[in-house]
């Protein structure tokens, strides 16, 4: 009957830490895909200069600036030969985040793995101490025999 009830909660202990170990997997398989930087260019103001929300005096603004920044040689910013680096728009900034997943990661894995050897000597002993009462009861039996014997 204990031994039952501990492997159901070997059972459920076991699952809930292969589901976290899974899901941990899966959360730094997605987060490493998404770690790049994403560029930021003309093109998202020339958005800015087509939103309907933006007065009209700012749009054509904008437009001019990216024509002329597009213009190359011909531009009235002086017709560089050159392109400036591109900024990023965006830059991953969750490397943190994944070597905490990992580290929390590893330590499902161990405690995983502590829970696996609970387990094994749980029933390790579970097994012993019906080997020793089985081996008393047949000891007992046979003492029994013997002094019956011994009566008769």
């Amino acid at each position: 009957a204990q031994r039952e009830k501990d492997r159901q909660s070997y059972e459920a202990e076991s699952t809930d830490f292969s589901e976290s170990v899974d899901a941990l997997d899966r959360a730094i398989a997605i987060l490493k895909k998404e770690n790049y930087d994403r560029p930021g260019s003309a093109e998202s103001l020339l958005q800015l200069s087509r939103s309907e929300q933006m007065p009209s005096k700012v749009r054509s603004i904008v437009a001019a600036f990216v024509g002329m920044v597009g213009a190359g040689k011909d531009s009235p910013l002086g017709g560089m030969d050159y392109s400036a680096p591109e900024a990023n728009a965006y830059e991953f900034q969750s490397g943190s985040i994944v070597d905490m997943l990992k580290k929390l990661q590893d330590q499902f894995r161990e405690k995983l793995g502590e829970s696996q050897k609970e387990e094994m000597n749980s029933k390790h002993a579970s097994a012993m101490i019906i080997q020793d009462l089985t081996d008393s009861i047949e000891n007992k039996k046979s003492e029994i025999e013997e002094t019956t014997v011994v009566k008769e």
